[in-house]
Order: structure tokens, then sequence, then C-alpha cells
């Protein structure tokens, strides 16, 4: 499943970043960042897995499509923690791990053109990527959705500072484990971490802009 997961979120990855390279026209934004981000957790039957709060950080290519309107790629992850601590009758199945929390999104920024300072919002979809990092815990890869906003703030035509918040929220369909492998012996989420559920996470984050094309 690791494996499998991964070659997975290259595809996702390589078909999303594919709209950028279909027009030479229109600005291009390149905006490393790093920032906090809040990782949430899930009540269920069984009990409640938390993911712990930690510093993240990524990428982001946006291009301009109309005056003020971007359709933008991003990547973040997170390294941190997951702790499962189940109710009464499920002790054998209580555990903590470390975990990856990757988010590849692609969507679309509004922006409010005040000369040097731009407010926005965005909307965004796309994948998060639970990796796990101990073998016998499998990753896991949902789609999810993001709503946000920030402003830029333009030093110059070329260089610009970006100061964002988002609400991440990935989906978890009927049926479907939020960790395949949770406890000890093999036995698994088989014992029921498979609900209808979604857990929301968060980040805030400030970045540089570097601005290129006309």
């Amino acid at each position: 499943m690791k494996i499998l997961s991964k070659y997975l979120i290259v595809i996702i990855a390589l078909l999303l970043v594919i709209p950028f390279e279909s027009s030479a026209q229109g600005k291009i934004e390149i905006s490393p960042f790093g920032g906090y981000m809040f990782g949430g957790r899930i009540r269920v039957y069984e009990g409640e897995l938390r993911i712990s709060d930690n510093g993240n950080y990524g990428l982001a290519i946006s291009k301009e499509i109309r005056p003020d309107v971007q359709v933008e790629f991003s990547w973040n992850q997170m390294q941190s923690n997951a702790t499962f601590r189940p109710n009464y009758g499920y002790e054998d199945f209580a555990r903590t791990f470390d975990v990856n929390v990757n988010y590849f999104q692609l969507g679309g920024i509004w922006e409010m053109d005040m000369n040097k300072v731009k407010p926005y919002g965005l909307f965004s979809m796309g994948a998060t990527w639970f990796d796990s990092k101990v073998n016998d815990i499998d990753d896991a890869v949902r789609f999810s959705v993001a709503l946000g906003g920030g402003a830029k703030i333009w030093i110059s035509d070329i260089i610009g500072i970006r100061l964002q918040g988002r609400f991440l929220m990935p989906m978890y369909f009927n049926g479907a484990g939020v960790f395949c492998g949770i406890g000890t012996g093999g036995s698994g989420c088989s014992a029921g971490i498979s609900t209808s559920s979604t857990i929301l996470e968060g980040d805030f984050t400030a970045g540089l802009i570097f601005r290129f094309g006309k």
C-alpha cells in the first residue's frame, strides 16, 4: 500500500500541474511558504484519532488567467504524529505513530486590487496523503478541499510577501478506514475505524512571492 500510495500521489501531482503548461501567456507566481498547521481529530465509536499540530512548509505555483483571477497548484507537508485513544473495550488498539500529512491542491484565487496590497480568497480541491512512517500501518490517500484567504503585499513588481490562512478538509467516505493496521497483532482497522467522517484541519502560513511574465 505504501508504494501504491506514493505512485498515486505522483500521478495526481502531474495531472494537477498540466494546466500550467497549456498557455505561455499570463503572469506566473512561485511562492515558497512556511507556517503552522492544526492536525485535527476524528471521533468514532471506538475512540478518537488525533493528529498533533506542528509546523508545515510547502510551495504554491499560480498562473493568471484574467486580471485578478488565478489558477493555482499547491503542495504542503506537516511532519507530525497521530494518536488513537480508544474507548472502554478497545484498549488493545491504543497507538501513537509518526505520520507526514501532505496536501496536493488545485484551485482558484480571486484578488481585490488595492495597489500594493491585494487581499484574496481561495478555493481548491485535490488529494491528502497521510504518509505513515511505521511499517505496520498503511498510508491513506483521500479527496480533500480547502477554503481560505489572505493578502499579497508587493515590495516591487517581481517580489512580494504572501500571508494566508486556510481550512483543510480531507473527506472520508463510508466504509473507508482512516488507517489500515491501527492496533497490535495485525487486526488493524477491521475493528471498526471506518465511518463517514470529516477531519477538520487548518493552517496559517507566510512566504515570499516571485512573479514572472507579462
